[in-house]
């Protein structure tokens, strides 16, 4: 069965911005049905919710290219593995965002999709968190002792700090010193996903 089947009335919300329908009623992708049709509803909220109040930052040219059908299909390849409504909101957050036209420098889409197809639960979880303890006009420039006592909401410290070892793997963290500090893939993350001001 074609996994992207689940996905055309989310993708029917995005022909008034100008992906004709006769378009991705060919796509076909190989992945399980089942993940696409939970990650489907969410998806059709962002790509409506993108037509209303970002309908005027939409970059055309990327919504009717051969770019935006690969992410559609790694969107649904990151929801196959995602383990809660959280996750899947998120992948859809982020497919929406590839929507959007950014200023320089250029986002790498397609590496930030792999990446966010990679995070598990709960350093989703932290990544979205570490923007509740940083700085919030200079996210980037701020730092997380690796020995304080911060973590976010649900998670003991422990389960922080594994959750920081892993976005660190991940290239979404570097450490600094003694300290960590989010990345520039970190911000290309943030900036797909409009989190933390981005």
């Amino acid at each position: 069965m074609n996994a992207l089947t689940p996905l055309l009335p989310a993708l029917h919300a995005l022909e008034p911005l100008g992906l004709p329908s006769e378009s991705f009623k060919t796509w076909f992708a190989y992945a399980n049905p089942e993940q696409a049709g939970r990650l489907a509803p969410h998806l059709e909220a962002e790509f409506r919710a993108l037509a209303g109040a970002y309908a005027g930052s939409v970059d055309h040219a990327y919504l009717r290219s051969d770019a935006f059908r690969a992410n559609v299909v790694q969107a649904v390849r990151a929801a196959e593995v995602a383990e809660s409504e959280a996750k899947l909101r998120f992948i859809a957050r982020a497919l929406a965002g590839c929507l959007l036209n950014f200023p320089p420098p250029a986002l790498d889409k397609f590496q930030t999709l792999r990446i966010i197809g990679e995070l598990s639960e709960r350093e989703t979880h932290v990544f979205v968190g570490l923007f509740d303890l940083l700085d919030p006009i200079e996210p980037f420039e701020d730092r997380i002792p690796i020995s304080g006592n911060a973590t976010v909401a649900g998670l003991t410290r422990q389960e922080f700090a594994a959750a920081l070892l892993g976005l660190g793997q991940l290239g979404v963290l570097v450490r600094d010193g003694e300290s960590w500090k989010l990345t520039a893939l970190a911000r290309q993350v943030a900036t797909l996903c409009r989190v933390g001001g981005e």
